[in-house]
């Protein structure tokens, strides 16, 4: 890494006149060698290092600590960020001001108790100046602990305020996708969010958890990051991945939700943050680096243990505060505070960005995730824990759903054809039920619906048969299915079909002849249905498009009307 006699010869003679004060070393007054050699033997010496280092004040000794864990090399900005700067000093000055003396910051301190030195290199991604500690003092350095998060936090006892949010989103996520099978959007394909789209996509009761705009945003970002549904030019519909989706067990589908939260490379929270502007071409943030660097905090926290939020957020900045920067580079970024325009820069604007977008994240997307419960103490000072299914989510794992109902049948019907289903681990149960039956409301861990001649007629123009509905019926009750209810439903099958009305489009010509040379191409005459006249007739609205094709290729350019 970087050798101790090295690093003292690219130092002046007042620099080492200055350590050799400190670690109380004579110096030869002949040739710098000599005393580059004298120094470093000095420093060297058994309980040199050791005495040194119980000279430190706690910041310094916490900076020497985390410099230690970085394996005795740290990108200079990033300490900066944690510890303060060093100041630069010619010769001249070295001796005018002896910022050993009185050190401006616990990293300055270091520097001029020859612990840690100047150098340029690589770590990572980071290229610039580093601090290191020569390999000679990081092998004798005493064993440091860096502060963890754990040392940091407040413990908080809550009170009955309590907001869980669990895995409503999941379900709001199934919610949107019944909705699109049954109704697509016709929007144009977006890469923000449109009002038009928050709209559309607010259930009402439907939804599990708030409709909050940010919330909705996060739930079409969830529907768009897993390729959950398409455009096709005209609207946002169904794709094919949303019923492999489905298909996968419920723990399975939440933890697919905070993957694709967590990994999304679309959408930058700090964007959400009311109290700042950002110049979106100036702020070149990693978003999905960020919400890593700060779960992997989260992780390591005690589950169902309340934690103050402020001291979080506190924590964060003391152990890693450059989790949205990690190159520490405080002063280029143009943000303005949304309040007075004033340009926000340097550690002093940290609580106002990095500050803000932790709280943000924490109280936001992963309390929609279910993956952190919040509330308030007695003080109202807010507060939050990792729920039980959190802490497995943050460690990527699927979180274990208990089975209540071992044996038992997993949806009633009455004999109004109400049916009662659970809600744990059936949410695909419900999703095929939803095609046959009428949603009604959630509670206490249900959800009812109800079978009506509409809804089954519905389903049976969708392609259901009478057959396969009874089948799909008596399984989730465990072939528990009410006579009257089986017999309602054959009743309602029988009539089905009597009558038949399908989607067309109408083509009509300006006059007999152009519809006669129209017939005439045989391209043409196989994409038209009945003639409904001399200048008119039905086709199939499969084939609309190519018929458009078709007359365009012959100079024939029709009108369309919606």
């Amino acid at each position: 890494m970087k050798d101790l006699f090295r690093s003292l010869d690219d130092y002046p003679e007042e620099f080492h006149r200055a350590l050799a004060e400190t670690w109380d070393i004579d110096l030869p007054a002949d040739e710098p060698l000599h005393r580059v050699l004298r120094l470093g033997e000095g420093m060297l010496a058994a309980g040199a290092v050791e005495r040194i280092v119980q000279t430190l004040s706690p910041e310094a000794l916490e900076a020497l600590a985390h410099l230690a864990a970085d394996g005795g090399a740290s990108a200079g900005r990033t300490l900066a960020m944690r510890y303060g700067e060093v100041r630069r000093f010619g010769p001249a000055a070295l001796r005018r001001e002896q910022p050993w003396q009185e050190p401006s910051s616990p990293l300055e301190e270091l520097y001029y108790r020859g612990l840690i030195y100047r150098a340029f290199g690589d770590l990572g991604d980071l290229v610039g100046e580093l601090f290191v500690i020569p390999d000679q003092l990081l092998a004798r350095l005493p064993a440091l602990e860096p502060p963890s998060f754990r040392n940091i936090l407040i413990a908080a006892l809550p009170t009955d305020e309590l907001l869980c949010q669990g895995d409503t989103l999941v379900e709001d996520v199934m919610a949107e996708i019944v909705h699109l099978r049954q109704q697509p959007i016709r929007l144009p394909a977006s890469s923000g969010f449109p009002a038009e789209l928050a709209a559309r996509l607010d259930l009402g009761a439907r939804l599990s958890g708030p409709s909050s705009s940010e919330r909705m945003h996060l739930l079409w970002r969830l529907l768009t990051g897993q390729d959950l549904v398409e455009h096709d030019g005209r609207q946002w519909h169904l794709s094919l991945r949303a019923r492999q989706w489905l298909g996968q067990p419920d723990a399975d589908q939440w933890l697919a939700c905070y993957i694709a939260w967590r990994d999304d490379r679309t959408w930058d929270e700090l964007y959400d943050l009311p109290g700042i502007i950002c110049d979106r071409s100036t702020c070149p943030n990693e978003p999905w680096g960020a919400r890593k660097r700060l779960c992997s905090h989260l992780e390591g926290l005690a589950e169902e243990q309340w934690y103050e939020l402020d001291s979080f957020v506190a924590a964060l900045r003391q152990v890693q505060p450059d989790y949205l920067r990690p190159d520490g580079d405080m002063d280029s970024w143009l943000v303005r505070d949304a309040a007075s325009g004033e340009f926000l820069r340097g550690m002093s604007s940290w609580e106002a960005i990095e500050g803000a977008l932790a709280r943000y994240l924490v109280t936001g997307p992963l309390h929609w995730l279910g993956i952190v419960d919040l509330g308030t103490d007695a003080e109202t000072h807010q507060i939050f824990r990792i729920s039980a299914p959190g802490s497995e989510l943050l460690s990527e794992l699927p979180p274990h759903i208990p089975d209540d109902r071992p044996g038992a049948p997993l949806a009633v019907i009455d004999a109004r054809l109400q049916v009662t289903i659970d809600l744990r681990n059936s949410r695909y149960q419900r999703y095929q039920l939803e095609r046959l039956a009428e949603w009604r409301r959630h509670g206490e861990g249900q959800a009812r619906y109800q079978l009506s001649e509409d809804s089954v007629w519905q389903a049976e123009n969708a392609g259901i048969t009478t057959d396969q509905m009874l089948t799909f019926l008596r399984r989730i009750t465990n072939d528990r299915l009410p006579e009257i209810a089986m017999r309602t439903l054959q009743a309602w099958g029988q009539r089905y079909g009597s009558a038949s009305l399908r989607h067309a489009v109408l083509l009509e010509t300006v006059d007999a002849a152009t519809m006669q040379r129209i017939r005439k191409v045989p391209a043409i005459a196989a994409l038209l249905g009945h003639a409904l006249g001399a200048t008119r007739c039905l086709v199939d609205e499969d084939n609309m498009e190519r018929l458009i094709a078709e007359l365009k290729r012959r100079n024939i350019w029709p009108r369309i009307s919606r």
